[in-house]
Order: structure tokens, then C-alpha cells, then sequence
């Protein structure tokens, strides 16, 4: 009996620690996700509030299971006590002091935040502290991510470049530059320097820590030349320093006004310069303490020079008038056509010139082709106001002005064009396309005003008034006295009256 008992009772143990064995099972195969955080390494705060940007976001390498839709992200700005505060704003986020947990509830939520760090009042400058950040699903591998935090902020303005004007093609000049650091901090990360030109100038690819590129724009093909220079020293707060050499540039032969734009950056911890895709060669170019009063700064870390070259553009016009499929209707092909030497660039997102077009009477323009978009071959049609200037295109009317957003290079032109439609009292009478100067104000010194302007008319007999539909009737009629048969000029009669109809 007592066998027996001892029996049932292992039993007993074998059967209640069976579903206990199960449970403790291999555990479920990963899915893949997993966690990632964007944020800078690095921060300068001041007295004045800092705008910070994280990302952090959840990916699947295998595609077996989809993003989680709950996911907690956490701002842990305890590690700046004493030195820092974090605001946060962001309704899906709750306070506990200087910890912030947010929360995602479904994947169509922002997977990103923003807030706002500022330096407590007496903190001396160049003291740090860090910010830690997490994210999780509570299931897969998260992410952490850190951000270090320095009171004091380096602020630079560059300086400003005064335009150059009545410069000769073939000559070098060059391009000086001013930085000073407004801020209260020496700078501390790297400095970057990027001027962009474009209108023709070739900069000298002499200096070893700069790289020079050449690209289109949307002018010519190798209209657009940069140069990226990197600077590794720092300046210090309320330092004035320039380049140890100016940049120089040659001024080619197709420049008329050649527009550098210049400005500064910090370069980030971690990220790499875009140079150009070639390196110059030579000395470094390095930042100088600044000598002389130099000729101001600018307000921010952007500026600009002007090139104006003695050049002069030969700026001529060309229309041509072709049948469209429909009665009475007409394509009329528009050009503005630079026959150089110089390449013209409007400034300011101002044309450089227009084509003023006026329609014969008993005509009238009915559409124009245009894309919005920007590598566009038509350029835009506008509606001509009188003294007041222009409107947006309105079919019906007869006075247009088509504008040369961009520029024309040497050798090419600006096309448009316009839908006409005559009436039956159009006799055949001429219009006109005229190129002029636009608003930009662009002296373009055209050494040859004969063609500047064109005539154009549609149908082929317009002295006469006769269109197209009577030429085919005239010609048959012609062809049917010359064969001396009255039967084939009697067959052209109902032909008129089809076409009366």
C-alpha cells in the first residue's frame, strides 16, 4: 500500500510539472525588427532657447512581421543638472521632472520629436552635459542614442564682397573673404566654405583642402562652377579672420553677369563635405587674423558678388507660323535666340528679356505651352496689362509678352509657343515679336537691333486674304483649265459648297 501511494504521488509530480516544462520552451524565433535613433552628436546651447530634432524609426530585415504600431520613446535630460533644461511641448509626452516618455499608439503617428534646450542662468560657458535617448516596441531591440551638450554658442557672419563691374573676358580676379564669429564660444567643429557661381567664371583649382566642381544650370551645361573649402582651426569668440589668399577666377568669354553666392556652415561630427569632384592642388588655404576695415558683414552666414563683364549679347527674335489640325487654326512657334558672345542670366529670379507679341487683328491666342516644371522647353506666356505691366495668360486676346525666365547661353534660345485662331474677316495682315530687355535691367549692349523684331502671318496668300482651304479649291480650279475639261470644274462646285457650310 505504501508502494502504492509513493507510485500515484510521483505521478501526481510527473503530471503537474508537465504543463511548468512547456511553458519554459525555446523562445520565439526573432522577427527582424529592430530600433534605430537619429540625432546630432553634438549641441551649443545659449541663454536662448535650442531647437533639437530626433528621429528614431523601426525596420524589418526579413519582412516577416510588420513595424510595431506602439512604440515609447524616451528624452533623458537628467544629465543636465545644473547646467541645462529641456522643454518639451509634444502632447504625446508626460514629465517626470527632467525625463520625458512618449508615446506612439499606431503607425500613423510622427516617428520624430522636437524640442527645445536652453543653458541655466549662470552657467559658465563651455560647461557639458549629455542627453540620452531610447526607443522601444517592448518586445524587439531597441535603441539608444546620446547628445552632448555645450553651454555657448559660435556664431559666424561672413563678410561682404563689393559687385566688380566693367571686367574684361579673358581676366582673372579675385574673390576675397571675411568671417567673423558673432558668438560666444570659439568655434569647435570643422568650417565649411562653399561658393557657387554661375555665369561663366573658372575658378583656379589651387588650393589642397578645397575641391572644385563644374555643372549645368539651367541656362548652359557647364554653366554652374563651385568650390567647397574645409577649415579645421577654430576661431575664436569676437575673432575677425579672412583667407590667406583670395580665391581667384578667370572671367570667360560668355560671361556678361557672372552671380557668385558664398556662405559658411559648421560641419557636423561624423559627415563629410561635398568638395566637387576635384581636388585642388597646392597649399592649404587657411583662415588669417584680418587686417584693414574691410567693407562690412552681412547679417547671417550667406552672401553675394556681382561680375559684370564688357560683353554684349545679340539678342534676336524669330517666329513661325504653322497649320494646326483645326479650322482656322494656327501654331505659332516663338524664339528668343542669343547669337552671343556672352550668355545672358537674369538676376533675382527676374527675366533677363521677354518677346512682346502682338497678334494680327481677327486673331486671337487660345492656349500657350508651358510645364511648371523647371527643365520646362517652353518658357511662360503672360497676358500684356497695358502701363500696368502683365497678367497670368487669358485666351481671347491679341497682345502677349513671353518672358526668358532663366537666361540664354550662346548660341541657343528660349522657345514658346502660342494657339492662334483666326476669324473669316482675318485678311492675311502681319503681326509682330519683338525681343526687348526685361526686368532684371540687364544692359545687354546688342550690337545688332535689325533683329530684334520680326514679322509673322498665317496662311501662305495673305496679301490676297486667301486661306488655306481656298488655296486647295484655286489650285484644282487651275488644274481643271489647264486640261480643258468642264466636267472636272463643275466636281469642284459642291467642294465650295462643303466648305461655305
Amino acid at each position: 500500500m505504501a508502494l502504492h501511494r509513493t507510485v500515484l504521488a510521483a505521478l501526481a509530480l510527473v503530471l503537474a510539472a508537465g504543463p511548468a516544462a512547456v511553458a519554459a520552451g525555446p523562445a520565439p524565433l526573432p522577427t527582424g525588427i529592430h530600433g534605430s535613433i537619429e540625432a546630432d552628436q553634438q549641441i551649443d546651447v545659449g541663454s536662448a532657447a535650442q531647437s533639437v530634432h530626433v528621429v528614431w524609426a523601426f525596420s524589418n530585415s526579413t519582412g516577416d512581421a510588420p513595424v510595431p504600431p506602439h512604440q515609447t520613446f524616451v528624452v533623458d535630460g537628467r544629465g543636465l543638472a545644473g547646467i541645462a533644461r529641456i522643454t518639451v511641448a509634444d502632447p504625446r509626452c508626460t514629465a517626470q521632472g527632467q525625463l520625458f516618455t512618449c508615446l506612439n499608439k499606431d503607425i500613423s503617428q510622427l516617428a520624430n520629436l522636437d524640442f527645445t534646450v536652453q543653458s541655466d542662468v549662470g552657467t559658465a560657458l563651455g560647461a557639458t552635459g549629455t542627453i540620452e535617448y531610447s526607443v522601444s516596441d517592448g518586445h524587439d531591440p531597441g535603441a539608444t542614442a546620446r547628445t552632448k551638450v555645450v553651454v555657448g554658442v559660435p556664431k559666424l557672419v561672413v563678410g561682404k564682397v563689393p559687385a566688380m563691374t566693367h571686367v574684361r573676358t579673358g581676366s582673372r580676379i579675385g574673390l576675397p573673404l571675411r568671417l567673423r564669429n558673432t558668438g560666444d564660444l570659439a568655434t569647435d567643429r570643422r568650417i565649411v566654405l562653399r561658393w557657387e557661381s554661375a555665369g561663366g567664371l573658372d575658378f583656379d583649382r589651387k588650393f589642397s583642402n578645397c575641391g572644385y566642381g563644374v555643372g549645368s544650370d539651367l541656362v548652359a551645361l557647364d554653366g554652374r562652377t563651385s568650390v567647397t573649402c574645409v577649415f579645421t582651426a577654430p576661431v575664436a569668440a569676437g575673432a575677425t579672420v579672412e583667407l590667406s589668399s583670395p580665391l581667384t577666377a578667370t572671367v570667360g568669354e560668355h560671361v556678361m553677369t557672372g552671380v557668385t553666392n558664398y556662405w559658411v556652415e559648421f560641419l557636423k561630427p561624423g559627415d563629410q563635405p561635398v568638395t566637387g569632384t576635384e581636388p585642388g592642388t597646392g597649399p592649404a588655404l587657411t583662415l588669417v587674423p584680418a587686417s584693414g576695415a574691410g567693407a562690412g558683414f552681412e547679417r547671417g552666414t550667406t552672401g553675394r558678388v556681382d561680375v559684370s563683364a564688357d560683353n554684349s549679347a545679340d539678342l534676336a527674335a524669330r517666329a513661325t507660323a504653322k497649320p494646326a489640325p483645326g479650322a482656322h487654326e494656327w501654331t505659332l512657334a516663338l524664339n528668343a535666340v542669343d547669337h552671343g558672345p556672352a550668355s545672358v542670366y537674369g538676376t533675382d529670379d527676374e527675366a533677363v528679356a521677354v518677346v512682346d507679341v502682338v497678334l494680327p487683328e481677327h486673331t486671337v491666342a487660345t492656349a500657350y505651352r508651358h510645364s511648371e516644371s523647371e527643365d520646362s522647353v517652353y518658357g511662360p506666356c503672360l497676358l500684356w496689362n497695358g502701363n500696368t505691366g502683365t497678367a497670368p495668360f487669358e485666351a481671347g486676346h491679341r497682345h502677349y509678352v513671353c518672358t526668358v525666365p532663366y537666361g540664354i547661353a550662346a548660341g541657343r534660345s528660349q522657345e514658346f509657343g502660342l494657339s492662334v485662331k483666326t476669324d473669316k474677316d482675318y485678311d492675311g495682315a502681319n503681326g509682330t515679336a519683338t525681343v526687348r530687355p526685361g526686368p532684371a535691367g540687364i544692359h545687354l549692349h546688342d550690337p545688332h537691333a535689325s533683329n530684334d523684331s520680326v514679322t509673322f502671318t498665317f496662311g501662305t496668300l495673305a496679301a490676297t486674304g486667301t486661306d488655306r482651304t481656298a488655296l486647295v479649291a484655286t489650285a484644282a480650279a487651275v488644274a481643271a483649265a489647264l486640261l480643258g475639261g468642264t466636267l472636272l470644274v463643275l466636281l469642284l462646285v459642291p467642294r465650295r459648297r462643303r466648305r461655305s457650310r
